[in-house]
């Protein structure tokens, strides 16, 4: 018994000294970006997850609905004032941040806790924040997406950092392909073959987040998904948005995939028109190579 006790406190120490060294190999940008995010998430729990959005949400946010794409903050007030006893639970688990710190994204699971709906069981998810520095040096969300997942998502301990070795460390330079250009490339590419679109394409540990599905972590498992899947009938670029440092930037727009073969005896989920294709938006995040290459390190879809 004392040895099993004595295993266990060992093992615990061990945990907590790697997550301490990892903490101090993040940068302070990122290390700030982290701590705003689990306050936002304390915060959700004290006065509400729609409160706390107002207040962690930038003016300019964008969000998605009802196939539109707006201010987030006038979406969040439009909705009705959550239950009391709802819980809204999420932890940051995956991001990072650029060189010059005003510009990042956090990804991490989710539940959605409602004692009166699903008996009171923990409805899964997985979220991913752009965040954005203000003016007044605070970090606040520019853009939030989530996924509903079969089950928890599972996540390294601590906080894991794109793995990206050969990061982008020069000038911004626009004689490049800026990042929408690069947006705009691969939404071609989509037309024609999800898994060669992607190929090449992929930060190392990419995420491909996509409704009902747990996420897709790293590139054989991403194209392995994708090689079944037919082309998209349309994908459209919307905005783009690089960091000062050019190392980090993000995207989103709007997408529809192709309607299924008649006769397949399938339903039409939601976010499915008349024709059958599913429409939406998505969203990317991309890191900047030293070549100058940009790599897409989470894509994640919301349809509407």
């Amino acid at each position: 018994m004392f040895r099993k006790v004595g295993a266990g406190v060992a093992l615990l120490v061990l945990l907590t000294s790697l997550l301490s060294a990892q903490r101090a190999t993040l940068p302070q940008a990122l290390q700030t970006m982290i701590e705003t995010e689990r306050a936002f998430a304390a915060r959700a729990l004290v006065s509400g997850w729609k409160q706390a959005f107002l207040e962690y949400f930038s003016d300019d946010a964008v969000g998605f609905t009802d196939g539109r794409a707006g201010s987030a903050k006038a979406q969040i007030e439009a909705n009705p004032d959550p239950p009391k006893d709802l819980q809204l639970l999420w932890e940051p688990r995956y991001g990072d941040v650029a060189a010059s710190g005003e510009l990042g994204f956090l990804t991490g699971p989710a539940r959605r806790i409602n004692p009166a709906r699903n008996k009171g069981l923990p409805v899964h998810s997985v979220y991913s924040s752009i965040w954005k520095r203000e003016r007044d040096g605070t970090f606040k969300v520019v853009l939030d997406v989530g996924i509903p997942t079969p089950g928890p998502a599972t996540f390294p301990p601590g906080v894991t950092r794109v793995g990206i070795t050969n990061r982008f460390t020069g000038d911004y330079d626009e004689r490049t392909p800026p990042l929408a250009a690069a947006d705009q490339v691969l939404n071609s590419a989509l037309r024609s073959s999800p898994s060669r679109a992607y190929r090449d394409r992929l930060a190392p540990g990419a995420r491909l987040h996509r409704p009902n599905q747990m996420p897709l972590v790293g590139e054989r498992a991403i194209l392995s998904r994708l090689g079944s899947q037919r082309p998209l009938a349309a994908a459209d670029n919307r905005y783009a948005e690089a960091a000062r440092s050019g190392d980090i930037g993000y995207t989103w727009g709007t997408y529809a995939t192709r309607a299924a073969p008649r006769g397949n005896g399938t339903a039409s989920p939601a976010g499915r028109g008349a024709a059958g294709g599913e429409r939406g938006f998505y969203v990317r995040v991309w890191m900047r190579e030293r070549s100058g290459q940009w790599k897409v390190a989470l894509d994640v879809t919301q349809p509407q």
